[in-house]
């Protein structure tokens, strides 16, 4: 009993200790550099309390599609190809493997309903079919790494046995090694399911350049009926290839009152590539313009050194620290215009500093916290 008791407070505080992310890995951006994910979290909500409001809103979102569909597949009367495009860009066949919202609303064609699952699923699910976007609802406190979207690995523990795929061949949303979301958008495995016990959420919701405004709608709404229907915090963000990462947990007052990143921003960055259409452009640019954002991580128990190449790490801008440590040695990497070959010194970074790295990135330091 002590044993269970201790290894639960150690999960709590775990919580509120390690700070984590949802990122996008480099090799994702590769094969589709159009992506987008707009995220909401949500922090202190209560799942245990039913809602008759969140249950109408959800009858009625359901019963809404079942007119529309009339028993047609979703496809026949939707244009989910951005989604398929991407998915078969991925490997993955979009026809076996129907993304989130396009399942859902097959089902709902399919018997005319959907079964209510939990307040907080059944407003997520309600906003998917309302505005027509795949959204995910994940268990932050379940979490045991940062919840990344990358390839799969060979060490990846996958909750259903079947269709197994080689290292770096299906790309999935996962938190260390264990797999939360296959083959991208199709299905969230039961690790981290949402409970009446639930209490902090990150949900992302997936698209592209091209349906920006659809999801900051969608990830606005939600926020904002979120603190209407649990009074809630709530926090809004979104990752895309120049800002690949967004902090959901130990989250500081400064986080909280982050500046939000407007569609406008985002379009200009696939503007300035010359491509949105899953390629990079081959438009040489010059460094020292049109810079990026570089986010970098604090940490009151790594020195400067230690916590920047953690920062290139987790900006996706090399695959390991390894990496970065030999790009500093080589001398590619410049702080306000001076060269760094050698980690130790590097001094601490502060908002509006510049980082270059190579001849692709140049970069706008903003601190994480």
């Amino acid at each position: 009993m002590q044993a269970r008791i201790s290894e639960a407070s150690k999960r709590i505080n775990f919580r509120y200790t390690v700070t984590m992310f949802i990122k996008i890995n480099r090799a994702v951006f590769e094969k589709k550099n159009d992506l987008v994910i707009a995220v909401v979290t949500a922090e202190g909500l209560n799942n245990s309390i039913d809602n008759n409001k969140i249950a109408d809103f959800f009858n009625d979102a359901v019963a809404k599609q079942k007119e529309t569909l009339k028993g047609q597949a979703a496809k026949s009367l939707y244009d989910f190809e951005p989604y398929h495009a991407a998915m078969r860009n991925f490997g993955i066949n979009p026809s076996k493997y129907q993304i989130s919202i396009e399942a859902l609303l097959n089902r709902v064609s399919k018997s005319g309903s959907l079964a209510s699952i939990s307040p907080v699923v059944d407003l997520a699910n309600a906003i998917s079919l309302k505005y027509l976007v795949p959204l995910g609802v994940h268990d932050i406190d379940s979490l045991m790494d940062d919840l990344e979207i990358r390839f799969s690995n060979s060490g990846d523990i996958f909750e259903d046995s079947e269709d197994k795929p080689n290292e770096g061949e299906e790309p999935v949303y996962a938190s260390g090694n264990t797999i939360r979301t296959r083959k991208w958008i199709w299905r969230q495995m039961p690790v981290g399911k949402i409970s009446e016990k639930t209490t902090n959420i990150v949900f992302p919701i997936d698209g592209f350049c091209t349906n920006l405004e659809t999801l900051f709608e969608a990830r606005d709404f939600l926020a904002g009926n979120l603190k209407t229907f649990f009074g809630c915090k709530t926090r809004v963000g979104v990752i895309y290839k120049n800002s690949p990462a967004f902090k959901i947990s130990n989250l500081s007052e400064e986080d909280r009152r982050a500046e939000k990143i407007n569609p406008a921003a985002i379009k200009a960055a696939f503007e300035s590539t010359g491509n949105s259409n899953g390629g990079f452009s081959d438009k040489k640019e010059d460094v020292s313009e049109n810079p990026s954002v570089f986010v970098f991580y604090h940490s009151d128990t790594e020195t400067p050194g230690i916590m920047f190449i953690s920062s290139m790490e987790k900006n996706n801008l090399v695959k390991t620290k390894s990496e970065a440590r030999r790009l500093i040695q080589q001398g590619a990497v410049k702080i306000n215009g001076k060269q760094i070959t050698d980690i130790y010194t590097i001094t601490p970074l502060n908002d509006g500093d510049m980082v270059q790295i190579g001849k692709k990135h140049n970069l706008k330091v903003k601190m994480s916290c």
